[in-house]
């Protein structure tokens, strides 16, 4: 039996076997014992029993990231069910040994089911049995198993030495992000949990260490894995492309559009709805309980088009897209911390349905995976349901917006919008901390100067909210100062109150049914409808009228995906959260329109800097428009702590 020991090749290293017994103990002397050639390879001249542990000490390496060279201080480990074709120790390996092992020991299920979610993090690849195709640096090569594997050890390697950790300590960062269903092309993120006061917190700066050291690796001068870009590693399976007839009037309206297009968002809600690979398939996607609290990522769907309306591609596309939204309201999912509306998490253990208040995002026992406002039924509550009648399907504000466009076929070329709400609202032209590019144009229209340009909004356009409370002075990261993370994202549609209420399907709109089944309205509708007259709220029945006339936006918020105000200020009504914490916008839909517009294209928000930060890079964006202001109004795009996925903050006074 032969193999390899990889950090970088571990040369001169002490490799032993020892037999596991069925309760999981291991034997006190090694089956066998060798030694590792100076390009980490090593044999067994013994016959092997199994189930077998094996050990590997000492030796010296050259770290794969970096070129240093360095001694290999602790262990790593392996363990094998059954005669491997060949044997490649690594850190890898040792996730599937510390996960076993934190499950219980080293029986033969424990070991199976570890190796199964570390096999999934690291791209659908047995970390155990694959050894590295490494190629010249700066080579592409097909992405084989073997590039995955070494993509996966300069990942590690780029991860362990940007934080100085330790073997140990990085083992112990692959099986968290293994647990959570993490892959090294994506971690689960989205958008914060709901505070008491209906606002969003800030959504946790969870940990993605290896994910992070992949995309630095693949940036990096010293990639040999002939992969050069996170996106090849995405298993997309894209849904079908489909081409429409639709009437003259459905071009421009959503409502019509919605009508006759109701068969087609039907079939691709019923289809597969998340990425296959990684343990996913088309016959598990839907109660997939491999993949973290967070489920299944969303799959790539293909465009829709139509001959019908190429006189306005633009207009169809953004009509387009609040059909889809329209439909998806009309499902009644709920506010949760999932990546596609379809899938159900399973019962047990208790983290994957969990309606916890002010806890962390997702991820652990402790931490909301839905809120506890929206039944069975798909009608909301004010009050907090038992959790027997909670509804478990869902998404939360940024998975929504993405899954919107993808559902309606938009991204389809670009790829889909970040569910991570820093990435998704501050992510333009090359990103330096993220490999993937958003789709759009950002836009400085804020919570300054939204009265005087809210006629140049379009449908489909994503407005980005600050949490309400800035982080305080001083705090880490060092270098932000009084900003406000953005934490919310919302889409608006155009509409007015009054514009629904008196349209073709009003019904759906009428307050006093608002949060029924059958209603577009979130039952929250009234926190938002503050008077002037303090601690008074606007009736429902003078809503429409002159004064009492808000906007109105789509977002997934308290109970999942509804429609709610948008309240700039009247004579008779206060402006509301969102409002007073509008950041700036991003323009997906025919975003080169805004760049020659002589109105928006002051307002384009570009980078303008990028520095080194407390935890890599710090990148500064801004508009013209804010540049030339004294406000010192911009967003700073950087990971709030090592590791962790990227953060957007809106600092300065806007104007």
């Amino acid at each position: 039996m032969s193999g390899s020991v990889y950090l970088g090749a571990v040369a001169n290293a002490t490799v032993s076997a020892y037999t596991l017994n069925a309760d999981g103990s291991m034997a006190q002397e090694p089956l066998a014992t060798t030694t590792t050639a100076g390009d980490g390879s090593f044999s067994f001249w013994h016959a092997l029993r199994y189930p077998l542990f094996i050990r590997v000490t000492g030796g010296s390496y050259e770290e794969e990231s970096t070129g240093t060279s360095a001694n290999l201080s602790g262990e790593l480990d392996a363990v094998y069910l059954s005669a491997p074709s060949q044997m490649v120790v690594s850190v890898y390996s040792n996730a599937v040994v510390s996960d076993a092992r934190a499950a219980g020991g080293l029986t033969a299920t424990n070991i199976a089911d570890a190796r199964s979610r570390v096999n999934a993090f690291a791209g659908n690849i047995d970390v155990q049995q694959t050894a590295p195709a490494f190629v010249s640096t700066g080579t592409s090569a097909a992405v084989t198993p073997g590039a995955i594997m070494a993509l996966a050890l300069g990942a590690e390697s780029q991860s362990r030495s940007s934080a100085g950790i330790s073997i140990a300590d990085s083992t112990a960062n692959i099986v968290a992000q293994a647990a959570n269903g993490d892959t090294l092309a994506a971690c689960n993120a989205g958008a914060g949990d709901i505070a008491s006061d209906g606002t969003l917190v800030a959504p946790p700066a969870g940990d993605c260490a290896l994910t992070m050291g992949a995309a630095d690796y693949l940036r990096g001068a010293r990639n040999r894995s002939g992969i050069t870009s996170i996106s090849q590693l995405n298993p997309v399976i894209p849904g079908n492309a489909a081409t429409i007839t639709v009437s003259s009037a459905a071009c421009h309206d959503r409502i019509a559009l919605l009508g006759e297009q109701f068969a087609l968002f039907a079939s691709r809600k019923n289809d597969v709805q998340a990425l296959l690979g990684n343990g996913v398939t088309a016959a598990n996607w839907s109660n997939y309980a491999g993949g973290g609290t967070w489920g299944p990522h969303a799959a790539v769907y293909g465009a829709i088009t139509t001959a019908s309306c190429n006189d306005d591609v633009a207009a169809f596309q953004r009509e387009l897209v609040m059909a889809v939204e329209n439909y998806w309201v009309d499902q009644g999912i709920n506010y949760c911390h999932h990546h596609i509306p379809g899938w159900l998490p399973p019962v047990s253990p208790a983290k994957f349905r969990n309606s916890s208040t002010g806890s962390t995002s997702g991820g652990d026992s402790s931490g909301m995976t839905c809120t506890a406002n929206r039944k069975n039924d798909g009608a909301q509550s004010l009050t907090a349901l038992p959790h027997d009648q909670i509804n478990w399907q869902g998404a939360d504000c940024s998975d929504f917006t993405s899954w919107a466009y993808d559902f309606a076929g938009v991204t389809h070329d670009d790829g889909n919008l970040e569910t991570g709400i820093g990435t998704q609202a501050c992510s333009t032209g090359d990103d330096p901390l993220v490999d993937k590019q958003q789709a759009g144009v950002l836009l400085d229209i804020n919570q300054g100067n939204i009265a005087s340009l809210v006629d140049h909004l379009r449908p489909g356009d994503l407005l980005y909210i600050t949490q309400v409370a800035p982080v305080a002075a001083g705090s880490a990261p060092s270098n932000v100062a009084n900003g406000y993370v953005v934490s919310h994202v919302i889409t608006w549609t155009g509409k007015r109150f009054s514009d629904l209420r008196n349209g073709p399907d009003g019904s759906l709109y009428d307050p006093t049914t608002a949060g029924q089944r059958g209603s577009r309205l979130g039952a929250d509708i009234a926190s938002y409808l503050r008077s002037v007259n303090p601690n008074q709220t606007i009736p429902a029945s003078e809503l429409g009228s002159p004064d009492k006339d808000p906007w109105m936006i789509i977002d997934s918020h308290f109970a999942g995906p509804a429609y709610r105000p948008f309240v700039i200020p009247t004579a008779a009504m206060k402006a509301d959260w969102y409002v007073l914490n509008l950041s700036h916008v991003r323009r997906v839909i025919d975003a080169d329109s805004a760049r020659t517009d002589p109105v928006l294209a002051p307002l384009v928000i570009s980078q303008v800097s990028t520095s080194d930060g407390d935890y890599g890079k710090v990148v500064s964006y801004s508009s013209a428009h804010s540049r030339s202001s004294s406000g010192g109004y911009k967003l700073i795009y950087q990971r709030p702590k090592k590791h962790a996925i990227p953060t957007c903050y809106r600092v300065g006074t806007a104007s």
